[in-house]
C-alpha cells in the first residue's frame, strides 16, 4: 500500500510540472499573438499587461486545479468494511458535497474561466477603441469629438524654464518630436515671425502662451501647446498641455519625470507620445516614431547650441553665426544628422565651401537612420542632389515625402528647385505655385514663385507674386531678387535705388552689404566702368581681373598676365580640393586662346580630386573643352562640345557660347540666331550675366548684320552698344567711338 501512495505522489508531481511547463508555453504564444494584434490593430500598449496579468492570475488557478484533480477523490477512498485475510476492503461511491474543491476547480472551469477573461479583455478593449475613435467620454480623442481637424495646426509657444536658453533647447526638441506626428502641424517658426510682426508685436522674444493664443484667434488656429520645465532637486518635471486658443480651456495635459539633464530627452519623447495620443494620434503611429534622442541628439547641450543657430538663422538673419554654432553642435555630437544637414544648407544657400558642404551632407548621410521619416528623406534628397548630382533621384525622394502627406510645403518647393536647375522653368513654375498654395505665409514660397514667373516672361505676374512680400516681414535675400526683377524689366534705375537701400538698410550685415555693393558693381560693369566697378567690389581678384580683360576689354595678353598671377596664388594651396578654382581658370586660359595652359589646368584638377568627384564635375566641362577646341583652332568640335553641356538654371548661358563659337567659326547667321535668343530670353538673375556680354553682344550683332548688308539692324544694335558703353573707361572709348561713327555713316548713307 504504501508503494502505491508513493507511485501515485510522484505521478502527480510529474503531472503537476507538465501542466505548469505547457501553462508557460501556451502563455507565452498567447502574449505573442496579443503583442502582434495590438501593433498591427493600433491598439493601447495596456493591452499587453493586462493579458498579461491575466494569464498571471491564471497560473495559480490552473497549479491548484491540477493538484486537485490529481488527488483521489474522498468517496473513492472510503472502506465500507474492515478488510479481513479473506476478503479487501470494499469501497462504497460516496457523492462529494457541493462545496468540495474537487467540484469547483474543474479542468472546465478553469478553461472557461480563462476564455471568459480574455473575452472580457476583447469586449473592454473593443469598447475603449470604439469611444476613442467616435469621441465618447473622456477617452474620446479630441479629432473625434470635432475639437480639432486631422492634420489641423497647432501653435508651440516656447516652453519655460529657470534657464532660457534651455527653455529654448526644450521647445526646439518638441518642436522636433511633435513634427513626426501624423495628426497634427506645427505652425513653422517662420509664419510665427510673420504673424507676429503683423501683429506689431516684437519678434525676438520668446512665444509666451498668451501671445500665441492670441495668433491662434487671428489666424484661425484652433489649438496651442504650452509647458514648462520646473526643477526638483536635481532632476526636473516636465509638463505640457494642450489649450483652447479661444478660452484658454485645457484640452489635454501630460507630465514626465527627469532625473538629471541628461533624461530631459526622454521626458519630452514620453509627454509629446502621451499628447499626440490623447489627441487622436494612432498608437502604432506613435510607437512608429523613434525616440527623440536618436531623431536629434542625446546631448542637451549639443541641442542648445543647435537652436541658438536656428534663431541666429531665422529670427537674427546673421548665417554666419548660424554656421559658427552649428559647428560646436556637431563638435558635441559627431553623429547630429540635422546639424550636418542644416549647415550645409546654409553653405549652399551661401555658395559657399562646396568642400565643406560635401562633408556635412555625408556625414548628415551616415547618421540618416536617427531622424524621422521625413527628416530621412530630406538628407537623402540633400545628398542625391548636391553630392552625386543626380537631379532624377533627387525628385523621387521628394515624391516620397509627399506620400507622407501631399501637402508638404518643402517637398513642393524642392522639386520646384530641382526642375530650375535643370532650365525646365515650367515645372519649375507649377511646383512652387503649389508650395505657394500649401504654405502661403511663408516668403521663400511666394519670391520663388515670382522669380518663376519672371524666368518665364511673365512680367505682369511676377511683379503680382513678388507683391506679396510686401505683407511679409523683409528679407535682405528677396528683396535683392526683386532688384534684380527691376532690371530684367528694364527699369535700371530702380535696380539701383533698391540695392542701394539695401545696402544702408542692413549695414550692419557685412554679407548683405558686400552683396549689394558688388549688385551695383555689376550694373557699372554692364556699362564699361570697370575702376567704379572695382571700387564698389572692394577688391578685385586676379582671377576676376582676368576674365573682365579677356571678356570686357577684349585683352588677351594683359588677361593671361592677370591669370598667370592668380595661378600662383598660395592660398589656393591652402583651400579645400573641391574649392580650388582650376576649371575657372581653365576657361580664362582657353578663351584667351591658350590651350595648353588651359589642359595643364584641367590636369592639376584631375590630379588632385577623387574619381567620384570627377565623375560629376566632368558633366559640366563641355564648355571648357569647346573653347579648347576653338583655341586649337577645331571650331566644329568646339560646337558639338557645347551642344553636350547640360541645361541649367542660367538660361541665356548657352545661347551666348553657342553665339560666340558660331561666329568664330565664320556661321554668321547662326551666330545673330543665338546672340538675339541670348538678348531676348527672359531671366531674373540675368544682371552678372549681361554685365560681361550685354554690350559686347550688341556690338558683335552690329558688326555681322553690318557685314550681311542689313543696315538697319546694324545701326540699332551699334545704338545700344553706344548707348551701353557712352561714359565707359578711357580704354573701352575707342570701340565706342568706332561704332559711332559706323552708325552715323549708316544713317547717312540710308538718308
Amino acid at each position: 500500500m504504501t508503494e502505491l501512495n508513493r507511485l501515485s505522489r510522484d505521478g502527480r508531481l510529474r503531472s503537476f510540472w507538465q501542466i505548469l511547463a505547457v501553462y508557460i508555453g501556451a502563455s507565452w504564444v498567447v502574449l505573442q499573438v496579443v503583442d502582434v494584434v495590438k501593433d498591427n490593430m493600433g491598439l493601447p500598449d495596456w493591452v499587453f499587461p493586462f493579458a498579461l496579468i491575466l494569464l498571471l492570475i491564471g497560473l495559480p488557478v490552473m497549479l491548484v486545479t491540477a493538484m486537485v484533480q490529481g488527488r483521489p477523490s474522498a468517496a473513492a477512498s472510503t472502506p465500507t468494511s474492515e478488510p479481513t485475510a479473506s476478503s479487501p476492503a470494499v469501497h462504497a461511491a460516496q457523492p462529494e458535497s457541493d462545496h468540495s474543491p474537487r467540484r469547483f476547480f474543474t479542468w472546465r472551469n478553469a478553461l472557461i474561466g480563462g476564455a471568459a477573461a480574455f473575452v472580457l479583455l476583447t469586449v473592454f478593449t473593443t469598447g475603449f477603441m470604439f469611444m476613442r475613435t467616435r469621441g465618447i467620454g473622456p477617452v474620446g480623442s479630441l479629432v473625434a469629438r470635432g475639437v480639432l481637424d486631422e492634420r489641423g495646426k497647432v501653435i508651440l509657444a516656447d516652453f519655460e524654464a529657470s534657464d532660457p536658453e534651455i527653455a529654448r533647447a526644450v521647445t526646439e526638441a518638441f518642436r522636433v518630436d511633435l513634427a513626426q506626428s501624423t495628426i497634427v502641424t506645427l505652425v513653422e517658426p517662420a509664419s510665427i515671425e510673420d504673424a507676429l510682426q503683423r501683429m506689431g508685436r516684437p519678434t525676438g522674444e520668446p512665444l509666451d502662451e498668451q501671445t500665441a493664443r492670441e495668433l491662434g484667434v487671428r489666424d484661425g488656429v484652433p489649438a496651442v501647446i504650452a509647458g514648462e520645465l520646473s526643477s526638483v532637486g536635481r532632476g526636473f518635471v516636465l509638463s505640457a498641455r494642450l489649450v483652447d486658443s479661444n478660452d484658454g480651456a485645457v484640452l489635454a495635459s501630460a507630465r514626465a519625470s527627469a532625473r538629471d539633464s541628461s533624461s530631459v530627452l526622454d521626458a519630452i519623447d514620453i509627454v509629446s507620445s502621451k499628447l499626440r495620443e490623447r489627441i487622436g494620434e494612432s498608437y502604432t503611429s506613435v510607437r512608429a516614431s523613434p525616440p527623440l534622442a536618436h531623431v536629434t541628439t542625446s546631448s542637451l547641450e549639443a541641442l542648445r547650441k543647435y537652436t541658438q543657430a536656428q534663431d541666429a538663422r531665422h529670427k537674427e538673419g546673421n548665417r554666419g553665426a548660424a554656421v559658427a554654432l552649428l559647428e560646436e553642435a556637431i563638435a558635441i555630437d559627431t553623429a547630429f544628422a540635422l546639424a550636418h544637414r542644416d549647415l550645409a544648407t546654409i553653405l549652399g544657400n551661401t555658395r559657399r565651401d562646396w568642400d565643406r558642404q560635401v562633408r556635412a551632407l555625408e556625414a548628415a548621410y551616415r547618421h540618416r537612420d536617427r531622424l524621422t521619416e521625413r527628416e530621412r528623406y530630406l538628407v537623402e534628397a540633400s545628398y542625391t542632389q548636391d553630392v552625386l548630382d543626380d537631379r532624377a533621384k533627387t525628385i523621387q525622394v521628394y515624391e516620397a515625402m509627399l506620400r507622407l502627406d501631399p501637402g508638404d510645403a518643402q517637398a513642393l518647393n524642392n522639386i520646384g528647385f530641382n526642375y530650375w536647375q535643370q532650365g525646365d522653368f515650367e515645372r519649375a513654375s507649377e511646383y512652387y505655385r503649389r508650395a505657394r498654395a500649401a504654405d502661403p505665409t511663408a516668403s521663400i514660397y511666394a519670391a520663388n514663385v515670382g522669380a518663376a514667373w519672371a524666368n518665364l516672361g511673365e512680367l505682369e505676374k511676377a511683379d503680382s507674386a513678388y507683391a506679396v512680400l510686401d505683407e511679409m516681414p523683409r528679407s535682405a535675400i528677396f528683396e535683392g531678387w526683386r532688384a534684380q526683377f527691376e532690371y530684367e524689366r528694364g527699369d535700371e534705375e530702380a535696380a539701383r535705388a533698391k540695392f542701394t537701400a539695401l545696402s544702408e538698410e542692413y549695414a550692419s550685415q557685412s554679407g548683405v552689404v558686400r552683396y549689394a555693393q558688388r549688385q551695383l558693381g555689376q550694373l557699372e560693369l554692364l556699362h564699361g566702368r570697370l575702376g567704379v566697378a572695382g571700387e564698389l567690389y572692394g577688391r578685385v581678384s586676379d582671377r576676376r581681373r582676368a576674365e573682365w580683360l579677356l571678356l570686357v576689354v577684349a585683352d588677351t595678353t594683359e588677361a593671361l598676365s592677370a591669370l598667370e598671377l592668380a595661378i600662383e596664388d598660395e592660398s589656393i594651396e591652402q583651400t579645400p580640393v573641391l574649392n580650388r578654382p582650376w576649371i575657372r581658370l581653365a576657361r580664362i586660359a582657353a578663351g584667351a586662346g591658350d590651350a595648353d595652359l588651359a589642359r595643364d589646368l584641367v590636369a592639376k584638377r584631375d590630379a588632385e580630386m577623387s574619381p567620384r568627384y570627377l565623375e560629376i564635375e566632368r558633366r559640366y566641362e563641355h564648355d571648357v573643352a569647346a573653347w579648347i577646341a576653338l583655341a586649337e583652332g577645331e571650331p566644329d568640335r568646339a560646337l558639338s562640345e557645347l551642344r553636350q553641356q547640360p541645361l541649367d538654371a542660367c538660361p541665356r548661358c548657352r545661347a551666348e557660347g553657342l553665339a560666340r563659337l558660331f561666329e568664330a567659326a565664320g556661321q554668321a547667321d547662326s551666330a545673330i540666331a543665338m546672340y538675339q535668343e541670348y538678348i531676348e530670353t527672359p531671366s531674373n538673375f540675368s544682371l552678372g550675366f549681361d554685365a560681361l556680354f550685354l554690350a559686347v553682344t550688341h556690338e558683335s550683332l552690329g558688326q555681322l548684320y553690318d557685314e550681311q548688308g542689313d543696315l538697319e539692324n546694324a545701326a540699332l544694335h551699334y545704338a545700344q552698344f553706344v548707348e551701353l558703353w557712352e561714359d565707359a573707361d578711357l580704354v573701352l572709348q575707342p570701340r565706342v567711338e568706332a561704332a559711332r561713327a559706323r552708325m552715323q555713316a549708316i544713317v547717312r548713307e540710308r538718308g
